[in-house]
């Protein structure tokens, strides 16, 4: 479930620009009749040999909570929300997300999060946690911490957003979406895991030059026709999820895609024609 594609695509990296931030190793909480939402900070570092430190409160209460991230290090990180049921092991979670186009199992669910962090970047999502074991995990670096989601949960609703993305097999709805810092709430409608990540066209670039590029296994002959560098997205979620976030997006068009597989395991969802072009206004 790591956000992959060919080797091309995989060799930019995905860049991810979510500002805000939060405080460090506080937790605060709330009643079921209170909105404010309760605090998750996460910080991010750097290990030796390329792995990474990820810090986070050990409880969050369930409901609405506001992830905030924090690379604190030198090279890209992200903070992905995984929850798992039963006693699965960081280990086995790790086997998983870094297993390209393999099976995801039942057990384990995408739980939002924020993206790829560059050095000294931070962000804010708001997430609904129901209650459980979860690790938030940083894919670009291997490290994870555990958390367990406390309380009841239930009745928890996102605020509302003048902007909208939903995700669903395969292809995206969108809605208010506008060039500057979007507000969006992005919903997976669908039954299979998704993401949304929105990359703009190089100049010149054409829809039929995006989808031979984003679905093949082969480097390119010459510039891409996206510049993933530029890239705002989402991390994963199961379906029948949501969450809020900001994307940053400028004038023109993008290219909307999901590089998540099935859970049965097979190629990621771009290569099913979960692609489209979206002029930003």
């Amino acid at each position: 479930m790591k956000h992959r594609t060919g080797a091309a695509v995989a060799a930019l990296g995905l860049a991810l620009a979510l500002p805000a931030c939060g405080s460090d190793d506080e937790e605060s909480s709330s009643s079921s009749g209170d909105a404010k939402p309760a605090a998750f900070k996460v910080t991010l570092g750097d290990a030796s040999k390329g792995k990474s430190t990820v810090k986070a409160p050990k409880t969050v209460k369930a409901g609405l909570v506001e992830v905030s991230a924090e690379n604190t290090g030198k090279r890209t990180h992200d903070a992905q929300i995984i929850g798992v049921d039963g006693d699965h092991t960081a280990q086995q979670v790790s086997k998983i997300v870094n297993a390209e186009g393999g099976p995801i199992p039942e057990w384990l669910h995408g739980g939002g999060g924020l993206g790829t962090l560059a050095p000294g970047q931070s962000g804010t999502v708001t997430d609904v946690l129901e209650p459980g074991r979860y690790f938030v995990f940083d894919t670009e670096g291997g490290a994870s911490a555990e958390f367990e989601v406390t309380g009841e949960g239930g009745s928890a609703e996102l605020p509302s957003t003048p902007a909208t993305i939903t995700a669903k097999e395969y292809g995206f709805e969108t809605s208010g979406l506008k060039a500057g810092t979007n507000e969006i709430t992005f919903e997976n409608a669908g039954k299979e895991l998704h993401h949304v990540l929105a990359v703009p066209y190089a100049k010149g670039a054409t829809l039929a030059e995006v989808k031979k590029f984003a679905t093949s296994d082969e480097q390119p002959s010459g510039p891409p026709p996206v510049d993933f560098e530029k890239a705002a997205g989402t991390t994963v979620l199961d379906g029948g999820k949501a969450q809020v976030a900001e994307l940053e997006l400028k004038k023109g068009k993008y290219a909307f895609l999901c590089f998540i597989q099935d859970r049965k395991g097979g190629p990621p969802h771009v290569a099913k024609g979960m692609l489209q072009e979206i002029a930003i206004k």
